[in-house]
């Protein structure tokens, strides 16, 4: 099953992910008490905490079709199939043609119009699924490409006619005949209605007894725009499965309903070209549509770039002590896949080299709106109306950039004379758009006084850097707060170096 495995990322190990899915069913099913309703209810949980990938997560599905299908008098079997079908569409936001999913409805409708016990009812499902696994080689244009048949498909068959061969005694235990293949059949998958190849990262996880519901969290995951995204559980234990070019927001996503646990993070790229090399099958990925604008933002920490990348921009590290290259711009403009990218440097040292990035980025039209912190460039981000003509948007952006203003906290590490004023060593400085308005050996004073120029504020936001304990941080908003009674503080985990505070005014 590995070596068929080419949809829909070619990373070979499906049948490896349904082996896990299997084996922790059992696992789980072999503790549970001896009676059909406890058996069923461990194997349901157990596939679900084992499941790995896309197969296994659907299979999970299937498992907890035929615990709900159970009754008194045994398993309802075409309802088991019925559930099955429904709760494995309802974990994937776009079902697609010639994969385990429409082997699974095929099985479901030949079972629906059969008659007779179990058996019967199995055998209809085995016979049909033949055929439906047969049909994935032609009806998904990367199986076809690569001249196999559906990978999961093959293995929800095997599976099927397992449990058939135990009701009819003919089970013996040994090696599964291969499947066959066709000869890889020339083809510009990309060209077709598939599942796209959205995101760098296979990112696992579960969530024990998540606050908020799964359906929710399967929205949030395809609103933030990852690709493949499975969620399914029930309020004990959620499971998710995501393809995404940034993991850290799956996390993220996770993480605020509750403690995950069981984490994998994978490069889809190296799993990929270690499978081609394997196999010699080389997919073809599909085409990118374009967009008519995308955002390109520097920031200097992870909470920062947690946020951008949820406004919707493309993120690239940099800033202070670590201004990226002309050529890092340079790539995340055409990454973008925009006929228009607006480049946004959050760095006064960083705005030469975005401009020169926008006339190496030719033909491509670049505007770099000159945000000089990171204040200005969240603001551009949280003006950006993603809807909006890109003429529209970018004016919106440039207003709001220019309406920001950011107080930056950092530390002396010299005496010196800055902006006329002398400061010692290991004094605390606050930078108000850059320029030098308070010095102090503390920094919440240092923080207050800055903050006093700004007295139309209505809102502060405090990006709190690396390093930072929870005591500074929970300081730094009270100074703030009682500063400035009337207006609202926002506290954000910035993740920025060499500034413990940036806080944004608006």
């Amino acid at each position: 099953m590995n070596a068929l495995n080419v949809y829909p990322v070619p990373d070979g190990d499906t049948g490896t992910n349904m082996l896990h899915t299997m084996r922790g069913a059992l696992e789980h099913a072999r503790k549970a008490d001896r009676e059909p309703a406890a058996i069923l209810a461990g194997a349901t949980h157990g596939a679900l905490m084992g499941a790995r990938g896309n197969s296994g997560v659907l299979l999970s599905q299937v498992i907890r079709g035929v615990k709900d299908a159970w009754e008194p008098d045994g398993v309802d079997v075409k309802k088991a199939f019925e559930l099955a079908r429904t709760y494995a569409f309802a974990a994937v936001a776009k079902p697609a043609n010639g994969t385990m999913l429409t082997a699974l409805k095929d099985m479901q409708e030949a079972v629906r119009h059969e008659k007779g016990d179990a058996d019967g009812l199995l055998g209809a499902a085995v016979d049909r699924g033949r055929a439906a696994v047969d049909r994935t080689r032609e009806e998904n244009p990367v199986n076809k490409a690569a001249g196999v048949v559906d990978a999961g498909a093959r293995g929800l068959w095997l599976l099927m006619d397992g449990a058939l061969a135990a009701l009819e005694g003919r089970f013996v235990p040994g090696p599964v005949p291969p499947a066959s293949s066709g000869p890889a059949v020339a083809g510009d998958a990309g060209s077709h209605e598939i599942a796209s190849w959205a995101g760098a990262y296979d990112v696992q996880c579960l969530i024990t007894d998540p606050s908020r519901p799964i359906e929710d969290l399967r929205r949030e995951m395809l609103e933030f725009g990852a690709d493949c995204v499975l969620v399914v559980g029930d309020e004990t234990v959620a499971k998710i499965h995501v393809h995404t070019l940034y993991p850290h927001e799956i996390i993220r996503i996770a993480t605020s309903a509750g403690r995950i646990s069981d984490v994998v993070v994978e490069d889809l790229d190296a799993m990929s070209a270690q499978h081609e090399a394997q196999t010699g099958i080389v997919v073809p990925r599909p085409a990118q549509e374009t967009q008519a604008l995308a955002v390109v933002s520097v920031v200097p920490g992870d909470g920062l770039g947690r946020i951008a990348t949820s406004l919707g921009a493309h993120v690239v590290r940099g800033g202070a002590t670590m201004n990226p290259s002309t050529q890092e711009l340079v790539d995340a403009i055409k990454r973008t896949n925009a006929s228009h990218v607006v480049l946004l440097p959050n760095d006064k040292n960083v705005v030469l080299a975005a401009e020169q990035a926008a006339a190496l980025a030719a033909p491509l039209t670049v505007t770099v709106i000159p945000a000089r912190n990171v204040a200005q460039g969240m603001a551009a981000l949280a003006g950006w109306e993603q809807g909006d003509a890109p003429d529209e948007a970018i004016a919106a952006m440039r207003d709001a950039a220019e309406r920001a203003h950011a107080i930056e906290i950092t530390v002396a590490i010299r005496d010196a004379n800055v902006d006329g004023a002398p400061v010692r060593k290991g004094e605390h400085l606050a930078l108000l758009d850059g320029a030098l308005v308070a010095h102090a050996p503390d920094e919440l004073a240092a923080l207050a006084t800055a903050a006093k120029s700004l007295s139309e504020t209505e809102l502060f936001t405090l990006y709190v850097g690396a390093g930072v304990d929870d005591a500074r941080r929970d300081a730094a908003a009270s100074r703030l707060r009682t500063t400035f009674p009337g207006a609202e503080v926002e506290v954000v985990d910035g993740g920025q170096p060499h500034y413990p505070f940036i806080v944004a005014a608006e």
